[in-house]
């Protein structure tokens, strides 16, 4: 296999069901869905987080979060990491880029980070390119769209355009509210994923001509909370054929541990030094508003949808269609309502800990389809390091993806693990996935939870005490802990008795 370019999309929440190819009313996304009938599109897709930060610090540096410590968000790990995925792929003579949302350490950091340790002017960002994390340039947001001032790159993009940003953004509205969802009246030309798209067709552009490979990270915002869409793209979506999830059922989380109720109700300061737990919470806050939310969500998405279209159309005007590996995936799921319960996190639900996972090589990889392989975010780092001709380096975990690419496999692995530590207290959970049971274990609690995901694939029923699945159960720990010890990652080869 020649050495590709990489085009490498991701987005921010997006749950693995909301693709017009898995029949989700109200979603349109044609490109994606072209993507996933012309490459592989791997339906059981799991994070190895189910939170930002973690999950991104993952994809990375190709380690899960106890190898490389960015368990949650919140958190900036020091010294940060050398060893990432540009600086391997350097190696083989790729040009790396990142543009959009990072995300690698704490949101208040994220500036000065880039920056590298100074308080950063829009001077500064408009000169200065890069390095960052490894990339040799970086064109980068933060924060969460509205949620908070525009700053670096985006924000002098917003300045250069002369347009007045700020009653977009919730600093300087008044009436802002966390849990605010329908449109937004920002103008689409002016929105994060309009800029993320020119940038990156920029870059694909640029580097044409060049003769070695590239690296192009595109990260979108979207369709993360709060729940809001620009037009046209909030109106065009059919709200009729929107389907709501079902509610929290009495009684539901009786079998479970305590803090699924305390999510519910938000009672749960007393687990984290009262910081709170990120970031599953009930319903209380959106209740009303739950269509609208679902509608901004499938507006945000056919947004990016349609700048992911713009994408392809660039590489094929440019004529690198056919020697590009495009991936499209999202650092994790969203609750959207279901059981009661909002965002991400600790729930080990699909809704959270499933994502969407597309790769396709028009003129390298043939077309299979949908696949029902097991899959690790954590696989992509080392899968893009194969495909690159990159030996891989101590440390780096995950499976090489690339036989069930190449359709010489239909699955490489029996077992994937889910991490999720949101706090430095007592929530610590590992999630082990197997083809048809789910198992959630926790560091200081006995109660656990086992669903058997063909029977019960919404997860209403926990089996954990159940005597009839004792054996399933105890099988599974075991599974659990020999897939823990085979996941430690690359190491070097003995080389003499001494």
């Amino acid at each position: 296999m020649k050495r590709p370019n990489i085009l490498f999309i991701t987005s921010d929440q997006h749950r693995w069901d909301h693709l017009g190819c898995q029949g989700a009313g109200g979603f349109r996304t044609p490109n994606l869905d072209r993507l996933a009938r012309e490459g592989t599109h791997f339906n059981r897709a799991y994070t190895p987080s189910p939170l930002c930060v973690p999950c991104r610090m993952s994809m990375l540096t190709g380690q899960y979060p106890s190898s490389h410590y960015a368990y949650s968000i919140g958190v900036s790990v020091d010294p940060f990491p050398t060893r990432t995925l540009p600086t391997f792929l350097r190696s083989a003579g790729y040009h790396s880029k990142l543009i959009g949302k990072s995300h690698f350490v704490s949101r208040i950091e994220e500036a000065q980070h880039m920056a590298g340790d100074q308080e950063p002017t829009p001077e500064l960002c408009r000169h200065g390119r890069g390095p960052y994390a490894g990339c040799d340039e970086i064109a980068g947001s933060t924060g969460h769209k509205m949620h908070v001032e525009p700053d670096m790159h985006y924000r002098v993009f917003l300045e250069d355009a002369g347009v007045d940003y700020k009653p977009w953004f919730s600093p300087w509205r008044q009436d802002y509210d966390h849990h605010w969802a329908g449109p937004w009246e920002i103008p689409e030309e002016y929105h994060d994923t309009h800029w993320v798209g020119r940038e990156t067709e920029a870059y694909i552009a640029a580097y044409a001509e060049d003769e070695n490979p590239w690296f192009c990270w595109a990260s979108f915002q979207d369709p993360h909370e709060p729940f809001v869409c620009p037009e046209p793209w909030y109106s065009s979506v059919d709200r009729d054929a929107l389907e709501l999830f079902e509610d929290h059922r009495p009684g539901e989380f009786d079998d479970r541990p305590e803090i699924y109720k305390r999510m519910l109700d938000r009672s749960f300061q007393d687990y984290n030094e009262g910081m709170g737990v990120p970031c599953s919470y009930g319903s209380a806050g959106r209740a009303g508003r739950e269509l609208d939310s679902l509608q901004a969500t499938a507006g945000m998405v056919a947004f990016m949808d349609d700048r992911i279209g713009r994408m392809l159309k660039k590489l094929e005007e440019t004529g690198q269609l056919e020697n590009t590996v495009i991936v499209y995936t999202s650092d994790h799921g969203e609750l959207h309502g279901h059981h009661g319960l909002w965002g991400k996190g600790l729930a080990a639900y699909d809704d959270s800990q499933r994502v969407p996972l597309i790769v396709a090589a028009p003129g390298q990889l043939p077309a299979q389809g949908s696949t029902q392989a097991l899959t690790s975010l954590i696989d992509l780092p080392h899968t893009f390091l194969r495909m690159a001709g990159v030996d891989i380096p101590q440390g780096v975990q995950g499976t090489d993806l690339s036989p069930i690419l190449q359709g010489e496999a239909e699955t490489v692995q029996d077992a994937i693990v889910v991490e999720s530590r949101p706090t430095r207290g007592t929530l610590y959970q590992h999630t082990l996935v197997t083809d048809r049971y789910k198992l959630a274990v926790y560091r200081d609690w006995e109660l656990g939870e086992l669903y058997d995901m063909q029977e019960d694939p919404d997860q209403y029923r926990n089996l954990w005490n159940d005597p009839a699945h004792r054996d399933t159960r105890e099988k599974l720990l075991l599974q659990l802990l020999q897939t823990n010890m085979r996941r430690e990652g690359a190491v070097h080869p003995r080389i003499n008795f001494g």
